[in-house]
Protein backbone atom coordinates (compact mmCIF):
# COMPACT_ATOMS: atom_id res chain seq x y z
CA UNK A 1 0.00 0.00 0.00
CA UNK A 2 2.75 2.36 0.89
CA UNK A 3 4.82 1.34 -2.12
CA UNK A 4 1.90 2.07 -4.51
CA UNK A 5 1.32 5.44 -2.91
CA UNK A 6 4.94 6.41 -3.28
CA UNK A 7 4.94 5.46 -6.95
CA UNK A 8 1.70 7.35 -7.58
CA UNK A 9 2.97 10.46 -5.85
CA UNK A 10 6.29 10.33 -7.72
CA UNK A 11 4.51 10.14 -11.09
CA UNK A 12 2.31 13.06 -10.15
CA UNK A 13 5.31 15.09 -9.07
CA UNK A 14 7.17 14.37 -12.32
CA UNK A 15 4.12 15.38 -14.32
CA UNK A 16 3.94 18.64 -12.42
CA UNK A 17 7.60 19.37 -13.26
CA UNK A 18 7.11 18.62 -16.93
CA UNK A 19 3.92 20.61 -17.52
CA UNK A 20 5.25 24.10 -16.68
CA UNK A 21 8.34 23.61 -18.89
CA UNK A 22 6.25 22.54 -21.87
CA UNK A 23 3.99 25.52 -21.38
CA UNK A 24 6.89 27.95 -21.33
CA UNK A 25 8.26 26.49 -24.58
CA UNK A 26 4.88 26.67 -26.22
CA UNK A 27 4.42 30.22 -25.04
CA UNK A 28 7.89 31.14 -26.33
CA UNK A 29 7.08 29.83 -29.77
CA UNK A 30 3.92 31.84 -29.89
CA UNK A 31 5.61 35.02 -28.74
CA UNK A 32 8.58 34.81 -31.22
CA UNK A 33 8.19 37.04 -34.39
CA UNK A 34 10.26 36.31 -37.51
CA UNK A 35 11.64 39.54 -39.05
CA UNK A 36 12.42 39.98 -42.78
CA UNK A 37 14.48 42.61 -44.61
CA UNK A 38 12.42 44.96 -46.77
CA UNK A 39 13.83 46.09 -50.12
CA UNK A 40 12.29 48.86 -52.18
CA UNK A 41 12.19 48.06 -55.93
CA UNK A 42 12.94 50.96 -58.28
CA UNK A 43 14.14 51.44 -61.88
CA UNK A 44 17.78 52.54 -62.36
CA UNK A 45 20.23 52.70 -65.33
CA UNK A 46 22.49 49.71 -65.86
CA UNK A 47 25.85 49.88 -67.68
CA UNK A 48 26.57 46.87 -69.92
CA UNK A 49 30.08 46.27 -71.25
CA UNK A 50 30.59 44.72 -74.69
CA UNK A 51 33.88 43.76 -76.38
CA UNK A 52 34.48 44.07 -80.15
CA UNK A 53 37.48 43.52 -82.39
CA UNK A 54 38.53 46.83 -83.94
CA UNK A 55 41.10 48.11 -86.43
CA UNK A 56 42.98 51.22 -85.28
CA UNK A 57 43.88 53.66 -88.04
CA UNK A 58 45.12 57.19 -88.32
CA UNK A 59 43.28 60.12 -89.83
CA UNK A 60 44.87 59.41 -93.21
CA UNK A 61 46.67 56.29 -94.42
CA UNK A 62 48.49 56.78 -97.73
CA UNK A 63 49.81 53.80 -99.69
CA UNK A 64 53.20 54.58 -101.24
CA UNK A 65 53.67 53.03 -104.68
CA UNK A 66 56.70 53.83 -106.88
CA UNK A 67 55.85 55.51 -110.19
CA UNK A 68 58.66 53.74 -112.07
CA UNK A 69 60.32 50.33 -111.92
CA UNK A 70 63.79 49.58 -110.63
CA UNK A 71 65.87 48.30 -107.75
CA UNK A 72 66.15 50.14 -104.46
CA UNK A 73 69.69 51.43 -103.94
CA UNK A 74 69.18 53.62 -100.88
CA UNK A 75 66.75 53.55 -97.95
CA UNK A 76 66.53 56.69 -95.81
CA UNK A 77 63.85 55.85 -93.22
CA UNK A 78 62.97 53.19 -90.68
CA UNK A 79 59.66 51.69 -89.67
CA UNK A 80 57.80 53.90 -87.19
CA UNK A 81 59.80 57.01 -88.11
CA UNK A 82 57.91 60.30 -88.42
CA UNK A 83 58.31 61.99 -91.82
CA UNK A 84 57.24 65.23 -93.49
CA UNK A 85 55.65 65.98 -96.84
CA UNK A 86 58.21 65.70 -99.65
CA UNK A 87 60.78 63.85 -97.55
CA UNK A 88 62.74 61.23 -99.52
CA UNK A 89 62.03 57.72 -98.24
CA UNK A 90 64.13 55.70 -100.68
CA UNK A 91 65.93 55.95 -104.03
CA UNK A 92 65.56 53.66 -107.04
CA UNK A 93 68.59 53.03 -109.27
CA UNK A 94 68.96 56.23 -111.31
CA UNK A 95 71.55 55.05 -113.84
CA UNK A 96 69.16 53.90 -116.62
CA UNK A 97 66.93 56.93 -116.12
CA UNK A 98 69.81 59.38 -116.32
CA UNK A 99 70.90 57.68 -119.55
CA UNK A 100 67.36 57.96 -120.93
CA UNK A 101 67.33 61.65 -120.10
CA UNK A 102 70.64 62.26 -121.88
CA UNK A 103 69.34 60.43 -124.95
CA UNK A 104 66.17 62.51 -124.93
CA UNK A 105 68.19 65.72 -124.64
CA UNK A 106 70.34 64.67 -127.60
CA UNK A 107 67.21 63.98 -129.64
CA UNK A 108 65.94 67.45 -128.82
CA UNK A 109 69.19 69.00 -130.02
CA UNK A 110 69.04 67.02 -133.26
CA UNK A 111 65.41 67.99 -133.82
CA UNK A 112 66.24 71.65 -133.24
CA UNK A 113 69.04 71.49 -135.80
CA UNK A 114 66.77 69.81 -138.33
CA UNK A 115 64.10 72.42 -137.73
CA UNK A 116 66.58 75.28 -138.28
CA UNK A 117 67.81 73.65 -141.49
CA UNK A 118 64.24 73.31 -142.77
CA UNK A 119 63.57 76.95 -141.90
CA UNK A 120 66.63 78.12 -143.84
CA UNK A 121 65.67 76.01 -146.85
CA UNK A 122 62.19 77.46 -146.79
CA UNK A 123 63.59 80.98 -146.86
CA UNK A 124 65.75 80.11 -149.84
CA UNK A 125 62.84 78.45 -151.63
CA UNK A 126 60.66 81.46 -150.93
CA UNK A 127 63.25 83.81 -152.50
CA UNK A 128 63.56 81.59 -155.57
CA UNK A 129 59.81 81.39 -155.85
CA UNK A 130 59.49 85.16 -155.66
CA UNK A 131 61.94 85.40 -158.54
CA UNK A 132 59.89 82.77 -160.36
CA UNK A 133 62.85 80.40 -160.44
CA UNK A 134 61.03 77.49 -158.80
CA UNK A 135 57.45 76.35 -158.90
CA UNK A 136 54.81 76.54 -156.20
CA UNK A 137 55.20 72.78 -155.75
CA UNK A 138 58.83 73.06 -154.62
CA UNK A 139 57.89 75.86 -152.23
CA UNK A 140 55.14 73.69 -150.75
CA UNK A 141 57.61 70.84 -150.22
CA UNK A 142 59.91 73.18 -148.29
CA UNK A 143 57.03 74.30 -146.11
CA UNK A 144 56.04 70.69 -145.40
CA UNK A 145 59.61 69.80 -144.45
CA UNK A 146 59.64 72.62 -141.91
CA UNK A 147 56.30 71.46 -140.50
CA UNK A 148 57.65 67.92 -140.10
CA UNK A 149 60.79 69.24 -138.42
CA UNK A 150 58.70 71.26 -135.96
CA UNK A 151 56.57 68.21 -135.14
CA UNK A 152 59.68 66.10 -134.55
CA UNK A 153 61.05 68.78 -132.24
CA UNK A 154 57.85 68.81 -130.19
CA UNK A 155 57.96 65.03 -129.93
CA UNK A 156 61.60 65.10 -128.82
CA UNK A 157 60.83 67.74 -126.21
CA UNK A 158 57.93 65.65 -124.87
CA UNK A 159 60.22 62.63 -124.60
CA UNK A 160 62.76 64.74 -122.73
CA UNK A 161 60.09 65.91 -120.28
CA UNK A 162 58.96 62.32 -119.77
CA UNK A 163 62.54 61.15 -119.15
CA UNK A 164 63.12 64.00 -116.70
CA UNK A 165 59.90 63.13 -114.90
CA UNK A 166 60.88 59.45 -114.65
CA UNK A 167 64.24 60.45 -113.20
CA UNK A 168 62.51 62.53 -110.53
CA UNK A 169 60.36 59.51 -109.61
CA UNK A 170 63.46 57.51 -108.73
CA UNK A 171 63.22 59.35 -105.40
CA UNK A 172 60.28 57.87 -103.49
CA UNK A 173 58.91 60.74 -101.41
CA UNK A 174 56.28 61.00 -98.70
CA UNK A 175 53.10 62.70 -99.96
CA UNK A 176 52.07 63.81 -96.46
CA UNK A 177 53.16 64.17 -92.87
CA UNK A 178 52.89 60.99 -90.85
CA UNK A 179 54.52 57.85 -89.54
CA UNK A 180 56.18 55.25 -91.77
CA UNK A 181 54.57 51.82 -91.60
CA UNK A 182 56.18 48.47 -92.37
CA UNK A 183 58.93 48.36 -95.01
CA UNK A 184 58.65 44.99 -96.75
CA UNK A 185 61.14 46.01 -99.49
CA UNK A 186 64.80 46.52 -98.68
CA UNK A 187 67.90 47.60 -100.61
CA UNK A 188 68.23 45.53 -103.78
CA UNK A 189 64.52 44.73 -104.00
CA UNK A 190 62.77 45.27 -107.33
CA UNK A 191 59.81 47.65 -107.04
CA UNK A 192 57.37 49.22 -109.48
CA UNK A 193 53.93 50.76 -109.95
CA UNK A 194 52.22 47.36 -110.35
CA UNK A 195 53.30 45.88 -107.03
CA UNK A 196 50.64 43.87 -105.17
CA UNK A 197 51.89 45.28 -101.87
CA UNK A 198 52.75 48.98 -101.43
CA UNK A 199 56.31 50.04 -100.72
CA UNK A 200 55.05 51.35 -97.38
CA UNK A 201 52.15 53.26 -95.80
CA UNK A 202 52.45 56.73 -94.29
CA UNK A 203 49.85 57.24 -91.55
CA UNK A 204 48.78 60.59 -90.13
CA UNK A 205 48.32 59.71 -86.44
CA UNK A 206 47.36 63.18 -85.25
CA UNK A 207 43.88 61.71 -84.80
CA UNK A 208 43.16 58.01 -84.33
CA UNK A 209 39.98 56.14 -85.35
CA UNK A 210 38.74 52.69 -84.37
CA UNK A 211 36.78 50.73 -87.00
CA UNK A 212 34.61 47.80 -85.89
CA UNK A 213 31.45 46.00 -87.00
CA UNK A 214 28.28 45.58 -84.96
CA UNK A 215 25.26 43.42 -85.67
CA UNK A 216 21.82 44.81 -86.45
CA UNK A 217 20.41 43.23 -83.28
CA UNK A 218 22.90 45.12 -81.14
CA UNK A 219 21.97 48.37 -82.86
CA UNK A 220 18.31 47.75 -82.10
CA UNK A 221 19.10 47.00 -78.47
CA UNK A 222 20.86 50.33 -77.93
CA UNK A 223 18.62 52.47 -80.13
Amino acid sequence: MNKQFIITNFAAFALMLFLPTGCRQADGKQDAVQSYRVIKVAASPVEISESYSAAIRGRQDVDILPQISGRIVRLYVKEGERVKTGQVLAVIDQVPYRAALRTAQANVSAAQAKMETARIELRGKQALFDEKVISDYELSLARNQLAVALAELEQAEAQEADARNNLSHTEIKSPSNGVVGTLPYRIGALVGPNMAQPFTVVSDNAEMYAYFSISENMLRRYS
